[in-house]
């Protein structure tokens, strides 16, 4: 078995035999191309203020704020109306909060979200499911700080949709995308490897495809920019079928019709008959695709960075394969594997202070039953000041343990001690997870992946 190194490594969910697969469709942005985050964040970032400022009459003061790449992770719950941002567990608890960029600490975050679990599918809440929300994110807590000082109830909701609005005009008009067009350098990162682990696949009878929803002059000139450095011919030689605006997840969905694309042009016809290879396209829909080449969805793997628009509604209604795209894991799986032996250190302490809390409470029911003469309270009192020098060893454990994890929210796949709301989605949906395409260079076309025994809170430690 080759020596993979953890940050290139792929991870199971559910067994994934490569050797079944004859398509394998790929996502463009953040999944073939690499976004430089900070910076195409900040660009987004100071074009919604600029928005906000000349479209809706925004205080120009809010030109002073500065963009924070840290402070949104994918995953967050949003709560548009009290401007709280949410991380929570795998079953709706909330672990961590702030109320825009200020945090609650343990007492105020137990009495406001202590006993009960939230109800994600209330349309209040909006839920970060890609790097593309961060300078939305950042911005919106920002403001929140902003009207707090400024008005006695803030409209947070209408805040919130101000900054959406501002949000997807930057992604539609052109003066985004064409910032990104005219500097490729500054916003992209392309990796020799995303090339040469596509050329494998092809080379080994895979069928390649683009399936995005950028348009096609936007996916030409960024693919050319990312791919062409590396190879003697057009990127687009190096796919069996492009699908450009596939407006996914409608996609994967619904019935919606193909386009024929000019190349040379980009311009669209109307397309009626079978689909062709090596054919470029626009819009259509997954189930058209499947039928015409005769391909049965098992036998399709799609991956992309989009775990609600590229995963969870994939697997919900045409059962292809999927793999998801987690870029944060690049920098957070080398931290786990490093901090292993503060982790077992850990455990070991725990299970210490577990034992001192038996005989503690073994003491406490003593006393609840009057039985005083065998209470040592000296022994009971060595007890405690052990299990406090225990919690405060655990306390500089754990931080040590978190050293390198983002400085606000920790891990995106945990809250705190537990699975996140977004890790138990990939854990459901993604049959495959990794932090880039390129770590498919290192595996073999034919791999056969398989999940591990997953321990129960019954099994043997």
């Amino acid at each position: 078995m080759k020596n993979i190194d953890i940050k290139n490594k792929i991870f199971v969910n559910r067994t994934l035999n490569m050797n079944n697969i004859k398509l394998i469709g790929f996502d463009m942005d953040y999944t073939l191309v690499t976004y430089n985050v900070p910076e195409f964040e900040a660009k987004t970032y100071a074009i919604i203020k600029k928005k906000l400022i000349n479209d809706y009459l925004y205080p120009k003061e809010i030109n002073d704020f500065v963009f924070d790449p840290n402070f949104i992770i994918r995953g967050l719950v949003i709560d548009t109306e009290t401007g709280n941002f949410l991380k929570v567990n795998r079953y709706g608890f909330v672990r961590t909060a702030s109320h825009g960029t200020s945090f609650f600490n343990f007492e105020e975050l137990k009495s406001k979200y202590g006993v009960y679990s939230i109800d994600l599918t209330d349309s209040r809440y909006n839920i970060v499911h890609t790097l593309f929300s961060k300078a939305e994110g950042c911005l919106f807590a920002q403001l929140v700080d902003y009207f707090d000082k400024k008005e006695h109830s803030p409209k947070y909701k209408k805040i919130f949709d101000d900054v959406k609005r501002c949000l997807n005009n930057a992604h539609m008009e052109q003066e985004l995308k064409g910032d990104v067009v005219s500097h490729p350098e500054k916003y992209l990162i392309p990796d020799r490897r995303i090339v040469d682990a596509l050329i494998k696949f092809k080379k080994f009878g895979k069928k390649l495809a683009l399936i995005t929803n950028s348009d096609y002059n936007y996916s030409n000139k960024v693919m050319n920019y990312c791919f062409e450095k590396f190879i003697n011919s057009s990127w687009q030689k190096i796919f069996d079928i492009i699908v450009v605006a596939a407006n996914k997840p409608s996609f994967f969905k619904d019935s919606n019709m193909f386009l024929k694309v000019d190349p040379k042009t980009g311009l669209l016809s109307n397309f009626y008959g079978s689909l062709e290879w090596n054919g470029i396209y626009q819009g259509g829909n997954a189930n058209y695709l499947e039928k015409n080449f005769n391909i049965d969805p098992s036998e399709i793997l799609y991956l992309g960075d989009h775990i609600l628009g590229d995963v969870v509604t994939l697997k919900e209604t045409i059962g292809w394969r999927t793999g998801l795209v987690v870029q944060e894991l690049e920098e957070e799986v080398p931290i786990l594997e490093k901090t292993q032996e503060i982790h077992k250190i850990i455990a070991k302490k725990m299970l210490e202070k577990e034992r001192l809390e038996d005989i503690s409470l073994g003491y406490r029911e003593k006393l609840w039953l009057k039985d005083n003469a065998k209470v040592n309270r000296q022994k009971w009192d060595e007890i405690k000041e052990k299990m406090m020098k225990l919690d405060e060893e655990l306390r500089d454990l754990i931080t040590q343990s978190q050293q390198g994890f983002n400085p606000y929210w920790g891990e995106v796949m945990r809250a705190g001690n537990e699975v996140s709301r977004f890790a138990a989605l990939v854990e459901r949906y993604a049959c495959i997870y990794m932090s880039g395409i390129a770590n498919l260079y290192y595996y073999s076309p034919y791999k056969y992946f398989r999940s591990q025994r997953r321990l129960l809170a019954h099994d043997p430690k």
